[in-house]
């Protein structure tokens, strides 16, 4: 049999298809899976056992019409949509008689959750896996859990030592960015916390995020008045989950490295300010700590904005750093309590 999973983007929501893939190989052991990504996210799949093929698609150089061309000639069996949009509805047109499902994405369903007068009586969102999973009801099988997987690179170990981050310090990985400015926690407020963390706590920071957030973390570490590691720019994707794996805790806004550290089952604290939990975007794991305000105008949107609606921002400017170092002084103390007593 042979299946083929469509997931274009972004970081996050790739990741957050590996329990159905993951369910889907337990369900069809002897399948030849592949995955259509977009390709600078094909690397958070790279290393999954469970895909036999990553079918990478460069938009900047190649032809969506192509793409079509060489899907439509691998004659699968079976195509799972976990996109649902107008570039996977042509693959399936145009891709034979072969059965095909689509998640159900439940569009209107959280856009309701975005007006106050609408969502009074609807119940939140579990999690996206769970809106994934809908195809998996389609084919008759069941999730094995809602756990995300990444695998990292044989060569993690010397990934990490490049860097030469002291191991002796408290680890703290930051990735400030997001895709729309009304996920991002200020700047101001991301340099207030560095400095109040590494001066009460004696910490280590590292600020991580691609090249085009280079320009945001070099503005964080410009208004901090202590040493930090800023290595925005300087590694990949998978890079970056080398660094979060290795770090005692990690911070960041709604955004993809926030299932990296999801998937690593990693201490995190996240930041929410326009977009909600309720909409499904909390990370699936026990040792998440989320910060948000409960506000009449929250939900703003479903996927963040480019500027508050209100003009006010209080979704985050509310969130003082003072707020944020307390959740991270109780995550510090139970993580030496935990190491005295021999578990990390």
């Amino acid at each position: 049999m042979k299946i083929l999973i469509i997931r274009f983007s972004s970081l996050g929501d790739v990741l957050l298809t590996t329990p159905v893939v993951r369910s889907i190989r337990k369900n069809y052991p002897s399948a030849e899976i592949h995955f259509l990504t977009k390709k600078q996210y094909a690397p958070i799949i790279k290393n999954n056992p469970n895909i036999n093929k990553i079918i990478e698609y460069d938009s900047k150089n190649k032809k969506f019409i192509n793409l079509i061309k060489i899907i439509s000639k691998k004659q699968y069996d079976l195509i799972i949509d976990l996109h649902s949009k107008l570039n996977s509805f042509w693959i399936k047109l145009l891709s034979g008689s072969c059965k095909k499902v689509t998640y159900n994405k439940k569009h209107f369903y959280r856009w309701q959750l975005t007006h106050k007068s609408l969502s009074k009586n609807l119940a939140p969102i579990k999690s996206t896996v769970s809106l994934y999973a809908s195809v998996l009801d389609k084919l008759g099988i069941e999730l094995d859990g809602e756990k995300l997987d990444i695998f990292l690179p044989k060569n993690q170990n010397r990934i990490y030592s490049v860097f030469n981050i002291p191991n002796s310090a408290f680890r703290i990985s930051i990735s400030p960015g997001a895709k729309h400015f009304t996920k991002q926690y200020p700047v101001r407020y991301y340099s207030q916390l560095i400095d109040i963390m590494i001066e009460k706590l004696d910490v280590q920071v590292i600020l991580l995020g691609d090249k085009f957030e280079k320009n945001l973390t070099t503005k964080i570490s410009g208004n901090c008045k202590n040493k930090i590691f800023d290595l925005a720019g300087k590694i990949g994707i998978m890079g970056m989950a080398v660094i979060i794996k290795n770090s005692d805790l990690f911070i960041s806004g709604d955004c993809g490295p926030m299932h990296i550290a999801a998937a690593l089952n990693k201490p995190q604290i996240a930041i929410f300010g326009s977009t909600h939990p309720k909409l499904g975007f909390a990370p699936t794991n026990p040792n998440a700590v989320i910060i948000q305000k409960d506000l009449p105008c929250r939900p703003c949107s479903l996927h963040g904005r480019e500027k508050c609606p209100e003009g006010h921002f209080k979704c985050m400017n509310d969130i003082k750093p003072e707020e944020v170092f307390e959740k991270v002084k109780k995550i510090k103390r139970k993580f030496y309590e935990s190491k005295s007593k021999g578990v990390r």
